[in-house]
């Protein structure tokens, strides 16, 4: 098996299996394990184990592992819980490289004594590569090997390799083995031939992961649909996500957890819109990888890859027998994110000639009742100018399917047109679809899927394969501007300084290039109004304190203060109003800050995953930040093309793009202060959990952007919010 790992080979590619518990009864686990195995055709000696049973659905059985005739690359387990560490000891023993376990724990067990802890425990001192325990099995189709005693394959068998050879195989790796099953079915009932099914279950030894390595290397699937609960170890995703990049195979995601239950206590703005699901969100994106919400849409993405669909764009040419279906659908399309654009001249023109004059020619074409009179005829001439038009990137056939006839009259010149076509041509009817329609289109290389799925199909692979483009012209490091500190002279943290305030921390935001007003630190009124008056008017004033984050809700903010009697009197009044708000807080004395002209208010921020490490944030800032909502997350560090994705992203965009006569904002700015920070957090992710500039103003293009106020949190800090700093 070409390029696959050595290490996972023995589990998903044996040459021999014992099945450990096999039973005579097929309407059990342990029966229907053995059964499903032989009667799929796989290749290699099969060794049941029974201490009971001389014979087991007529194979020669053996009362253990100790007494299997030759060592076995593979053990199927599926005994009593309490016997499977004895029997993984047999395994070691007769050099069995790998085990699935079916077994489940008791519940209610501690941490540590549980099953798969145990296994957890002898797979690292044995080496033995183990999936589960409780995990449901796997398959690989074209090897004919089953391993799994799920149900479903009773009824749904794997497809044949004669099935749908104009179809690319899709594989399923889930931490649900339900859920992996349930996902299998609707593939087939969709033509969809899955290679490999592997359920991960507890993940004691191989996990999710390293599964989906296993099956991009494996090289005989083109997409890889994963149902995630969460990664036993993210740090792994980004490299195997590269390795499907590169493999051209695309990422499917379902990660069930999109509530905010889990949403993190923190101190900044930056922390509260992280939810226990953002991370995830973020970084699934920056790799490429689709997340899917349904699985409707899973299967829709994994249809189309399946079927050869890579649109080069969100442009769609719809062609129907029905105005009003068409117009529907140019709705759903657009709502969804496509573009349903006029036509080129020439291509109208065209299409005019074969169209009769009561239907028309524009986006959506109508062709009228005419293809049924015609045989398709005119259908089949129009799909050929659509699969080579260049101002399209995918063509949307609206027709009813619910006579077969149709399909099969135009099946050879059908096959001929998608043999022949530049753009993805995917078939809609507005009723029920035929099974022999289905048939038909699986056969000649086309795909039908119902509207809504259609469009988030298209617009997902659409970008993904915009992310392709990206990634290939990337020539740049991560950290690579043009104004940027050098490798060799990356900011330090300062000496001495466990936690960073004030003018401190000040220095060190200047020394990473991260622009920020002028200012001054004072301690009283008459200090305030002498400083106020050296950098010149309006000034701003804000409370100096370690235990106060939000300066405002406190008091501690006075704004366009227009001389010294006014900045005196001020610092006096901010002084009382903290002293009533939080009379325990620690009082460093005043900021006196130039206030800057007004800018487009934004915020950027870091927040330190769990899992993934320091996230950076975009979003629209100021005081509305947490009622609007509008952000986004990357992982950092960022490249200046990935911190630009983040601008384009926002709802926000067409204000900085200039609206109603407005200049456009200075985006490339924007830009560098995105990648100074998510520098500045990569380079001390071990210490900083949070780091919080809002706003930053951000002027018309040429003019700059500015951090007007700053908080960084480390991580010492993150355990008592009251320790917060702030420049």
């Amino acid at each position: 098996m070409p390029n696959t790992p050595p290490s996972l080979s023995c589990l998903f590619a044996p040459s021999s299996i014992a099945v450990v518990g096999a039973s005579n009864d097929t309407t059990k686990i342990r029966g229907r394990l053995l059964q499903l195995l032989c009667n799929a055709g796989f290749a290699g000696p099969v060794f049941p184990v029974n201490p009971s049973q001389q014979t087991v659905q007529g194979l020669a059985a053996y009362a253990s592992v100790l007494e299997l005739p030759q060592a076995v690359d593979l053990a199927l387990i599926a005994v009593a819980a309490d016997q499977v560490m004895g029997v993984l000891e047999q395994c070691q023993q007769r050099c069995i490289r790998a085990a699935a376990i079916y077994s489940a724990g008791a519940n209610g067990v501690p941490i540590g004594q549980r099953l798969q802890d145990q296994v957890a425990a002898f797979a690292q001192r044995s080496g033995m590569r183990i999936l589960g325990p409780n995990c449901e099995g796997f398959f690989d189709a074209e090897r004919g090997l089953v391993a799994t005693f799920s149900p479903t394959l009773t009824r749904i068998p794997l497809h044949r390799a004669t099935d749908w050879p104009l179809r690319q195989r899709i594989s399923i790796v889930s931490q649900s083995g339900a859920m992996a099953f349930a996902l299998y079915g609707k593939a087939r009932a969709q033509q969809v031939p899955v290679q490999h099914l592997i359920s991960t279950g507890n993940e004691a030894d191989v996990e999710l992961l390293e599964a989906v390595d296993y099956v991009i290397a494996d090289g005989r699937s083109r997409a890889v649909l994963l149902f995630v609960e969460g990664f036993h170890r993210p740090e792994r995703f980004a490299a195997v996500a590269a390795k499907a990049a590169e493999a051209g195979v695309v990422l499917i995601v379902a990660k069930i957890g999109r509530s905010n239950a889990g949403q993190r206590a923190a101190v900044s703005h930056t922390a509260h819109l992280t939810g226990a699901d953002t991370a995830y969100d973020a970084v699934l994106r920056a790799h490429g990888a689709i997340r899917v919400d349904t699985p409707e849409d899973m299967l829709a993405i994994a249809a189309a890859v399946s079927a050869g669909v890579q649109p080069q764009g969100k442009r769609v040419g719809i062609v129907t027998t029905s105005g009003g279906a068409g117009g529907w659908a140019a709705d759903i399309c657009e709502q969804a994110g496509l573009e349903v654009p006029a036509f080129d001249e020439s291509l109208r023109q065209e299409l005019a000639r074969i169209i009769p004059a009561y239907g028309s020619a524009n986006n959506p074409v109508d062709v009228t009742a005419s293809v049924v009179e015609d045989g398709g005829a005119t259908l089949l001439r129009i799909l050929q100018l659509m699969g080579h038009n260049q101002h399209i990137d995918i063509g949307l056939i609206v027709v009813s399917l619910v006579s077969p006839e149709r399909m099969t009259q135009m099946e050879a010149p059908l096959k001929a047109i998608y043999a022949q076509t530049q753009r993805p041509l995917v078939f809609h009817s507005p009723g029920v679809v035929a099974p022999k329609a289905m048939e038909v289109l699986a056969r000649v290389g086309g795909l039908h899927l119902d509207l809504e799925v259609f469009a988030k199909a298209m617009l997902a692979l659409s970008w993904h394969q915009q992310f392709l483009h990206e990634r290939q012209a990337v020539s740049q490091p991560p950290a690579a501007t043009h104004n940027a500190p050098t490798d060799h002279s990356q900011p330090s943290w300062p000496a001495n300084q466990g936690e960073l305030s004030g003018p401190a921390l000040r220095e060190f935001l200047t020394a990473w290039q991260i622009a920020l007003p002028p200012e001054a630190l004072v301690r009283n009124a008459s200090e305030a109004a002498t400083a106020a008056e050296a950098m010149g008017f309006p000034v701003a004033l804000k409370i100096a304190s370690p235990d106060i984050a939000h300066k405002t809700e406190a008091g501690g903010v006075a704004l366009d203060l227009a001389d010294a009697a006014a900045v005196a009197q001020a610092a006096e009044q901010i002084f009382a109003q903290v002293q009533r708000h939080a009379p325990q807080a620690r009082i460093d004395g005043l900021q006196v800050q130039r206030m800057m002209p007004p800018g487009h208010e934004m915020v950027i921020g870091v927040v330190r995953d769990a899992d993934f490490g320091p996230l950076v944030m975009l979003g629209l800032g100021g005081i509305y930040i947490e009622v609007l909502r509008d952000v986004v997350f990357a992982p950092a560090p960022l490249t200046a093309a990935q911190a630009r994705a983040m601008v384009l992203q926002l709802k926000a965009l067409p204000i900085l793009q200039g609206v109603r006569g407005q200049p456009a904002a200075d985006i490339d700015a924007l830009v560098q202060m995105l990648v100074q920070v998510s520098r500045l957090a990569a380079e001390h992710a071990d210490r900083i959990q949070e780091i919080d500039l809002n706003p930053v103003l951000v002027y018309p293009a040429g003019l700059g952007a500015v951090a007007v106020d700053a908080l960084l949190v480390t991580q010492s800090q993150a355990a008592a919010p009251s320790a917060a700093q702030q420049a």
